[in-house]
């Protein structure tokens, strides 16, 4: 098994048939157009991601209150951003970048115990980070401006990995650039937001359980 931490989370059903679906015709017809497959990925993987990073530890704890309502309300923000740009721009996707695509999307899927997830690898440092400050929360020691500074290097990877290298394989003109500038700095603020204000206004009750729903997220795959 690698020594490589990734952050991950189990793929739905949904996700894992459609990633799979578009991937096989990638394989069996590159030169084909599957905007249609490729389109029918990006909702689900939108909302799996956020609900990995803001409805997923929210539930764990069954949290409610003035933190809970900063990050979703951050979700929200990214959502509606992340859900627009998708649209508009993975169903005109050419040819060409629809198999840059697949490579991409083929180096988020990953495997383990049979079961399929999406993730990325950390930096050895920020892993090794990681799993000192997670540790320290599950001794009881943990200090909150330390959980920040990981949590905005995890958050940090997901919009490179899930935002920027996936529209880093289309070919963008001018208008679209705009747009994806305008909509990462919408996710990249609501994201910091989150991190910044929702982390800090969590119920000290709830800060062992949550670190722990965020290292049950760090996988090593084979």
């Amino acid at each position: 098994m690698s020594d490589t931490l990734y952050v991950a989370f189990p793929a739905s059903e949904t996700l894992c048939q459609r990633i799979d679906a578009f991937l096989a015709k990638m394989r069996d017809d590159p030169s084909g157009n599957h905007a249609a497959d490729l389109d029918g990925i990006t909702d689900p993987f939108i909302d799996e991601v956020l609900h990995t990073y803001f409805t997923g530890p929210i539930e764990a704890v069954n949290a409610r209150g003035t933190a809970v309502n900063m990050i979703m309300g951050a979700m929200k923000v990214i959502q509606k951003a992340a859900h627009g740009l998708a649209g508009r721009l993975m169903r005109k996707a050419s040819v060409e970048e629809q198999q840059a695509l697949a490579q991409h999307f083929s180096s988020l899927r990953l495997e383990k115990d049979g079961g399929v997830f999406v993730g990325y690898p950390l930096p050895a440092d920020l892993a090794e980070r990681a799993n000192q400050v997670f540790e320290s929360f599950a001794n009881g020691e943990g200090e909150m401006a330390q959980l920040v500074e990981v949590m905005h290097g995890i958050t940090d990877g997901a919009i490179e990995n899930y935002l920027d290298k996936t529209l880093g394989s289309l070919k963008l003109g001018a208008i679209n650039r705009g747009l994806v500038s305008t909509a990462r700095a919408t996710i990249n603020k609501a994201s910091a937001s989150a991190v910044d204000k929702g982390l800090p206004a969590m119920e000290r009750s709830h800060r062992k359980p949550v670190v722990a729903y965020y290292q049950s997220l760090l996988h090593r795959f084979g």
